[in-house]
């Protein structure tokens, strides 16, 4: 049975090679029957693989493919249990849905099959991430999703933008993979394993005295691949790349590896307070500013890019608040509707003939209904409105953290600000695009193809849906990850009338946030009532500069040290290696120069010179004894 996951794991990897070993002999049909068919192969056998999950009670399959070292021991391993499934689900699915989408979206691209090379690839190293069963594997599909994304961010490569954005998302997340590779490190030098459960079992028995350096650095990883303050810069510009791989990856699945790798070493994280502090506090701070970010940005994939930064942040602080069911329940229905938003965009772009300024949209309601309602739900569901899904895991987010009490009512309340801003930069978004008066002509603007409009259907039903999986009344997610946590203390939501009152402040953020952006952006209620608010110009100019941090970042991190690199080549190199090899040939070549002229070729000036010198021997010949002497 266990051997069937690596029929899940490594299909996305032979259809990958099959694609790029033919690429000469396929066109776009031929290659999107190839694609679909393994994607759809994948996705079954994970149904299957979850099926039989479901029916032992979750209780963990694993694989021991080969031992590479016995001693340390490391071993290629896999596991699958109610985390690893869920993620499997997720990635297998949404890739599945998002590929048809592709499809459509990239018909006619003189690279289309380049892209679904690059897409399986994605895949297989996702599931290689999630799949596996110690940190060596997990290492090995975190740097694979990592290169994966740097083909697909930077595919338009002659476009300036694009190669300077794959370059920026493979630096960042070098920064964070190297704390990742040094927590390895001390990990192995520790325990003597990359394997989880012989590491969680050997710290609830004794806990090293370096665990709580171990975490830090195993959040710098989560951090650099989740994009969290410092290192998040690099997601909105990696919307250069086609947007259904942005809905995969850089919203649905491979920022969200740094919120599952967390989840996974849970039963580390408990044990060390100040790493959980740092994760909710850096979360937060990462969810307010890309909030704030959001609400003046005018590119229509930015703005789901800012907000997927924000969402990323809720995870965040669901598991610095030890609510890990809480955190992998938004990173599910997160998935959903944000690949909705994206794909939705996607539409949007196509039929705008790739225009992605929302200023220059308005009214396509009208032209694009479907697409309207779709990312309306979206819109909603975002926004936590309920009964749809991020309603649901938003509002368990923010009722475990006020659970915990003390100084986590601070984090609470600004959890709820950030969802406010959520609501408001989210309305804004639907409304400018959909509901505002046209602001260009948008005659032959039409809904997008059935390929595209299909898949919204299905993710929008998700949307609405998926958030049930758990909820109060029914902890279905809870009970996956059963056997995930089993040694694990987990935050739960809070009991009585507290729940119900939490859960209507949440919502109250939600509908708030979304009528003021149409008192703004619809009723102009500043212009209607004649009212000026104070520092908006600059309040806009930090909202869409981003709090200037990726300027300031820039200057810090890469002007400087070029400016000393620089320096230092003229010091270094021009005057002292240069400078030395230089003075030398210099030298010989003026010395050389000098004594040249004594080659005259003249037998009589040579006559001379022979007997000078001989004259000079003798002088030293008789003056040597009478100095000894």
């Amino acid at each position: 049975m266990e051997y069937i996951l690596l029929v899940v794991i490594f299909v996305p990897l032979m259809v990958s090679i099959f694609l790029n070993s033919i690429s000469k002999f396929l066109n776009e049909r031929l290659t999107t029957f190839v694609t679909i068919n393994g994607a759809l192969l994948s996705f079954s056998i994970s149904l299957f693989m979850f099926g039989a999950l479901l029916l032992d009670k979750f209780k963990p399959i694993s694989l021991n493919l080969f031992t590479w070292i016995p001693n340390p021991d490391i071993s290629f391993e896999f596991l699958l249990d109610g985390l690893s499934g869920t993620m499997m689900l997720l990635v297998t699915g949404l890739g599945l849905v998002i590929q048809i989408f592709s499809t459509s979206y990239m018909s006619g691209d003189p690279r289309f099959v380049k892209y679904f090379v690059y897409f399986n690839f994605f895949v297989f190293s996702m599931l290689l991430l999630v799949m596996s069963s110690n940190f060596l594997v997990m290492f090995f599909g975190w740097e694979l999703v990592g290169l994966s994304s740097y083909f697909l961010i930077s595919f338009w490569s002659e476009k300036k933008e694009a190669a300077k954005a794959g370059n920026k998302a493979f630096v960042l997340n070098r920064i964070g993979d190297f704390g990742f590779l040094i927590a390895l490190m001390m990990i192995l030098n520790t325990f003597d394993t990359f394997t989880f459960k012989k590491i969680f079992e050997a710290t609830l028995l004794n806990q090293p005295d370096n665990l709580d350096i171990i975490l830090i650095f195993l959040m710098i990883g989560a951090f650099g691949k989740s994009a969290q303050l410092p290192l998040f810069s690099w997601l909105p510009d990696a919307m250069e790349g086609p947007t259904p791989a942005s809905a995969l990856i850089h919203a649905a699945t491979m920022v969200t590896a740094g919120v599952f790798m967390l989840v996974r070493v849970s039963p580390l994280l408990q044990f060390s307070e100040i790493t959980s502090i740092l994760v909710i506090s850096i979360g937060l701070i990462t969810a307010l500013v890309s909030a704030f970010a959001a609400i003046n940005q005018d590119d229509i994939k930015k703005v789901l890019a800012y907000s997927t930064i924000s969402q990323l942040g809720f995870m965040f602080i669901a598991i610095g608040a030890g609510a890990y069911v809480a955190a992998i329940f938004h990173l599910v229905t997160h998935a959903f509707f944000k690949a909705l938003l994206f794909l939705g965009a996607g539409a949007v772009i196509h039929e705008m003939h790739h225009e992605q300024n929302i200023q220059k949209m308005g009214g396509l309601k009208k032209k694009m209904p479907f697409t309207a309602a779709m990312m309306g739900i979206g819109t909603l569901a975002i926004s936590g409105i309920p009964p749809l899904a991020g309603f649901w895991s938003k509002d368990e987010i923010l009722a475990s953290v006020f659970s915990k009490g003390g100084i986590y009512y601070g984090f609470w309340l600004l959890s709820l600000l950030a969802a406010f801003l959520t609501a408001f930069y989210m309305g804004r978004h639907w409304l400018l695009i959909f509901h505002k008066d046209p602001t260009t002509d948008i005659e032959n603007v039409h809904e997008a193809p059935k390929m595209m409009t299909r898949p919204l259907l299905l993710l929008g039903m998700f949307s609405i849906f998926i958030g049930f999986i758990n909820t109060p009344f029914f902890h279905g997610l809870e009970k996956v990850l059963h056997y995930t946590l089993i040694d694990v203390e987990v935050t739960h939501l809070p009991e009585g009338i507290t729940v119900v009152i939490l859960a209507l402040l949440s919502i109250g953020a939600g509908f708030t946030g979304l009528g003021v952006a149409y008192l703004i952006y619809i009723v102009d209620i500043f212009s209607y009532f004649k009212f000026e608010i104070p520092f908006t110009k600059e309040v806009k100019d930090l909202s869409y500069n981003v709090l200037y941090l990726n300027k300031i970042g820039n200057q810090i991190f890469v002007q400087v040290p070029k400016s000393l690199a620089r320096k230092t080549a003229v010091l270094i190199d021009g005057l002292i290696i240069d400078g030395f090899v230089n003075g030398v040939s210099s030298l010989f070549y003026k010395s050389s120069k000098t004594i040249s002229v004594t080659q005259s070729g003249l037998v009589r000036n040579y006559v001379v010179y022979f007997g000078f010198f001989l004259l000079l021997l003798i002088s030293i010949f008789i003056a040597t004894p009478l100095i000894i002497l």
